[in-house]
């Protein structure tokens, strides 16, 4: 199963049966928390499964919701952090991660923005003096999607970098075909300096046209895909847009989303690295209205 085509079939789900998560299924979650890879060790994230949802969702209106609107679903995981953007973004990195893993238990899942801490932590009886950052909800969805068929062709011994999550028969074909609402990857991409766009063959020749066609599908708050990519000699800048309308913290899990997405495209291209998230790597070049991220920074 390809990599791009298990990102096209990733869709959030904001409708659930009432019943209740069997008892495979919750441990399943439960087990997800536990196994969840390290993005930083110090980043003071922490994950709390929720249960009884369905009869807690209606007391969390107006204080967390998808655009607004509570997502009743019978399980739900609150990510919490101490402070700072570090543990945001790994939130963002860890709740994508999260969410795939259920897709493959056949378990539909959706962001849910906390719009007030104190009282989601009150309300759920969280007691941590840490800030509730986002919810994902979980929970099997009133509209079958056939999920399981994606994993038909699973196979063992594969090399993917994905395998570790659950996809062992992966592999890095690639399409130009176009995805409804998503932006070219020219549209988000420099290569050497802030501005200069590099023409397809450049990307190919690089060997980065894969992991950057998989960007195009990541998710991110109201579809805005406010990511940039920098290329240089030593590895790729995440740049995301920001936003006064958008909070810090929405911002933040974006970040980390596409984090995820990135490393993962480039692990099935055959690049290997890791994330440096040092403020001080940022470009001056950067216009006003973008933000460094953090860059990947190739072995």
């Amino acid at each position: 199963m390809l990599s791009f085509k298990l990102a096209e079939k990733r869709h959030s789900i904001r409708s659930y049966k009432t019943k209740a998560l069997s008892g495979s299924d919750l441990s399943v979650l439960k087990q997800l928390i536990e196994e969840a890879p390290v993005f930083s060790n110090d980043s003071g994230l922490k994950m709390v499964l929720v249960q009884n949802g369905s009869e807690l969702a209606p007391k969390l209106s107006g204080y967390a919701g998808y655009f607004g609107n509570m997502i009743e679903a019978p399980q739900y995981i609150v990510l919490t952090c101490t402070q700072g953007k570090l543990c945001r973004k790994t939130a963002g990195y860890i709740g994508e991660w999260l969410v795939l893993n259920a897709l493959k238990h056949e378990l539909g899942a959706c962001w849910i923005e906390v719009l007030d801490s104190v009282n989601v932590k009150r309300i759920l009886e969280l007691n941590t003096d840490d800030e509730a950052v986002a919810m994902i909800a979980f929970g099997y969805p009133k509209k079958e999607h056939q999920m399981s068929s994606i994993y038909a062709n699973m196979g063992q011994n594969s090399l993917s970098s994905l395998t570790d999550m659950g996809y062992p028969n992966i592999t890095a074909d690639f399409s130009q075909a176009p995805t409804r609402d998503r932006k070219t990857i020219m549209a988000f991409v420099y290569l050497n300096e802030w501005g200069v766009t590099p023409e397809l063959e450049n990307l190919e020749k690089l060997g980065l046209h894969e992991a950057l066609f998989y960007m195009r599908l990541a998710p991110s708050y109201g579809n805005r895909q406010p990511w940039m990519f920098l290329i240089r000699n030593s590895g790729i800048d995440l740049i995301v847009e920001t936003s006064d309308k958008i909070s810090g913290t929405i911002q933040c899990l974006d970040a980390g989303i596409a984090m995820f997405y990135l490393e993962v495209g480039l692990k099935d291209s055959g690049f290997r690295g890791s994330w440096n998230l040092d403020e001080g790597l940022r470009d001056d070049s950067i216009p006003e209205g973008y933000a460094f991220a953090g860059r990947y920074v190739f072995e």
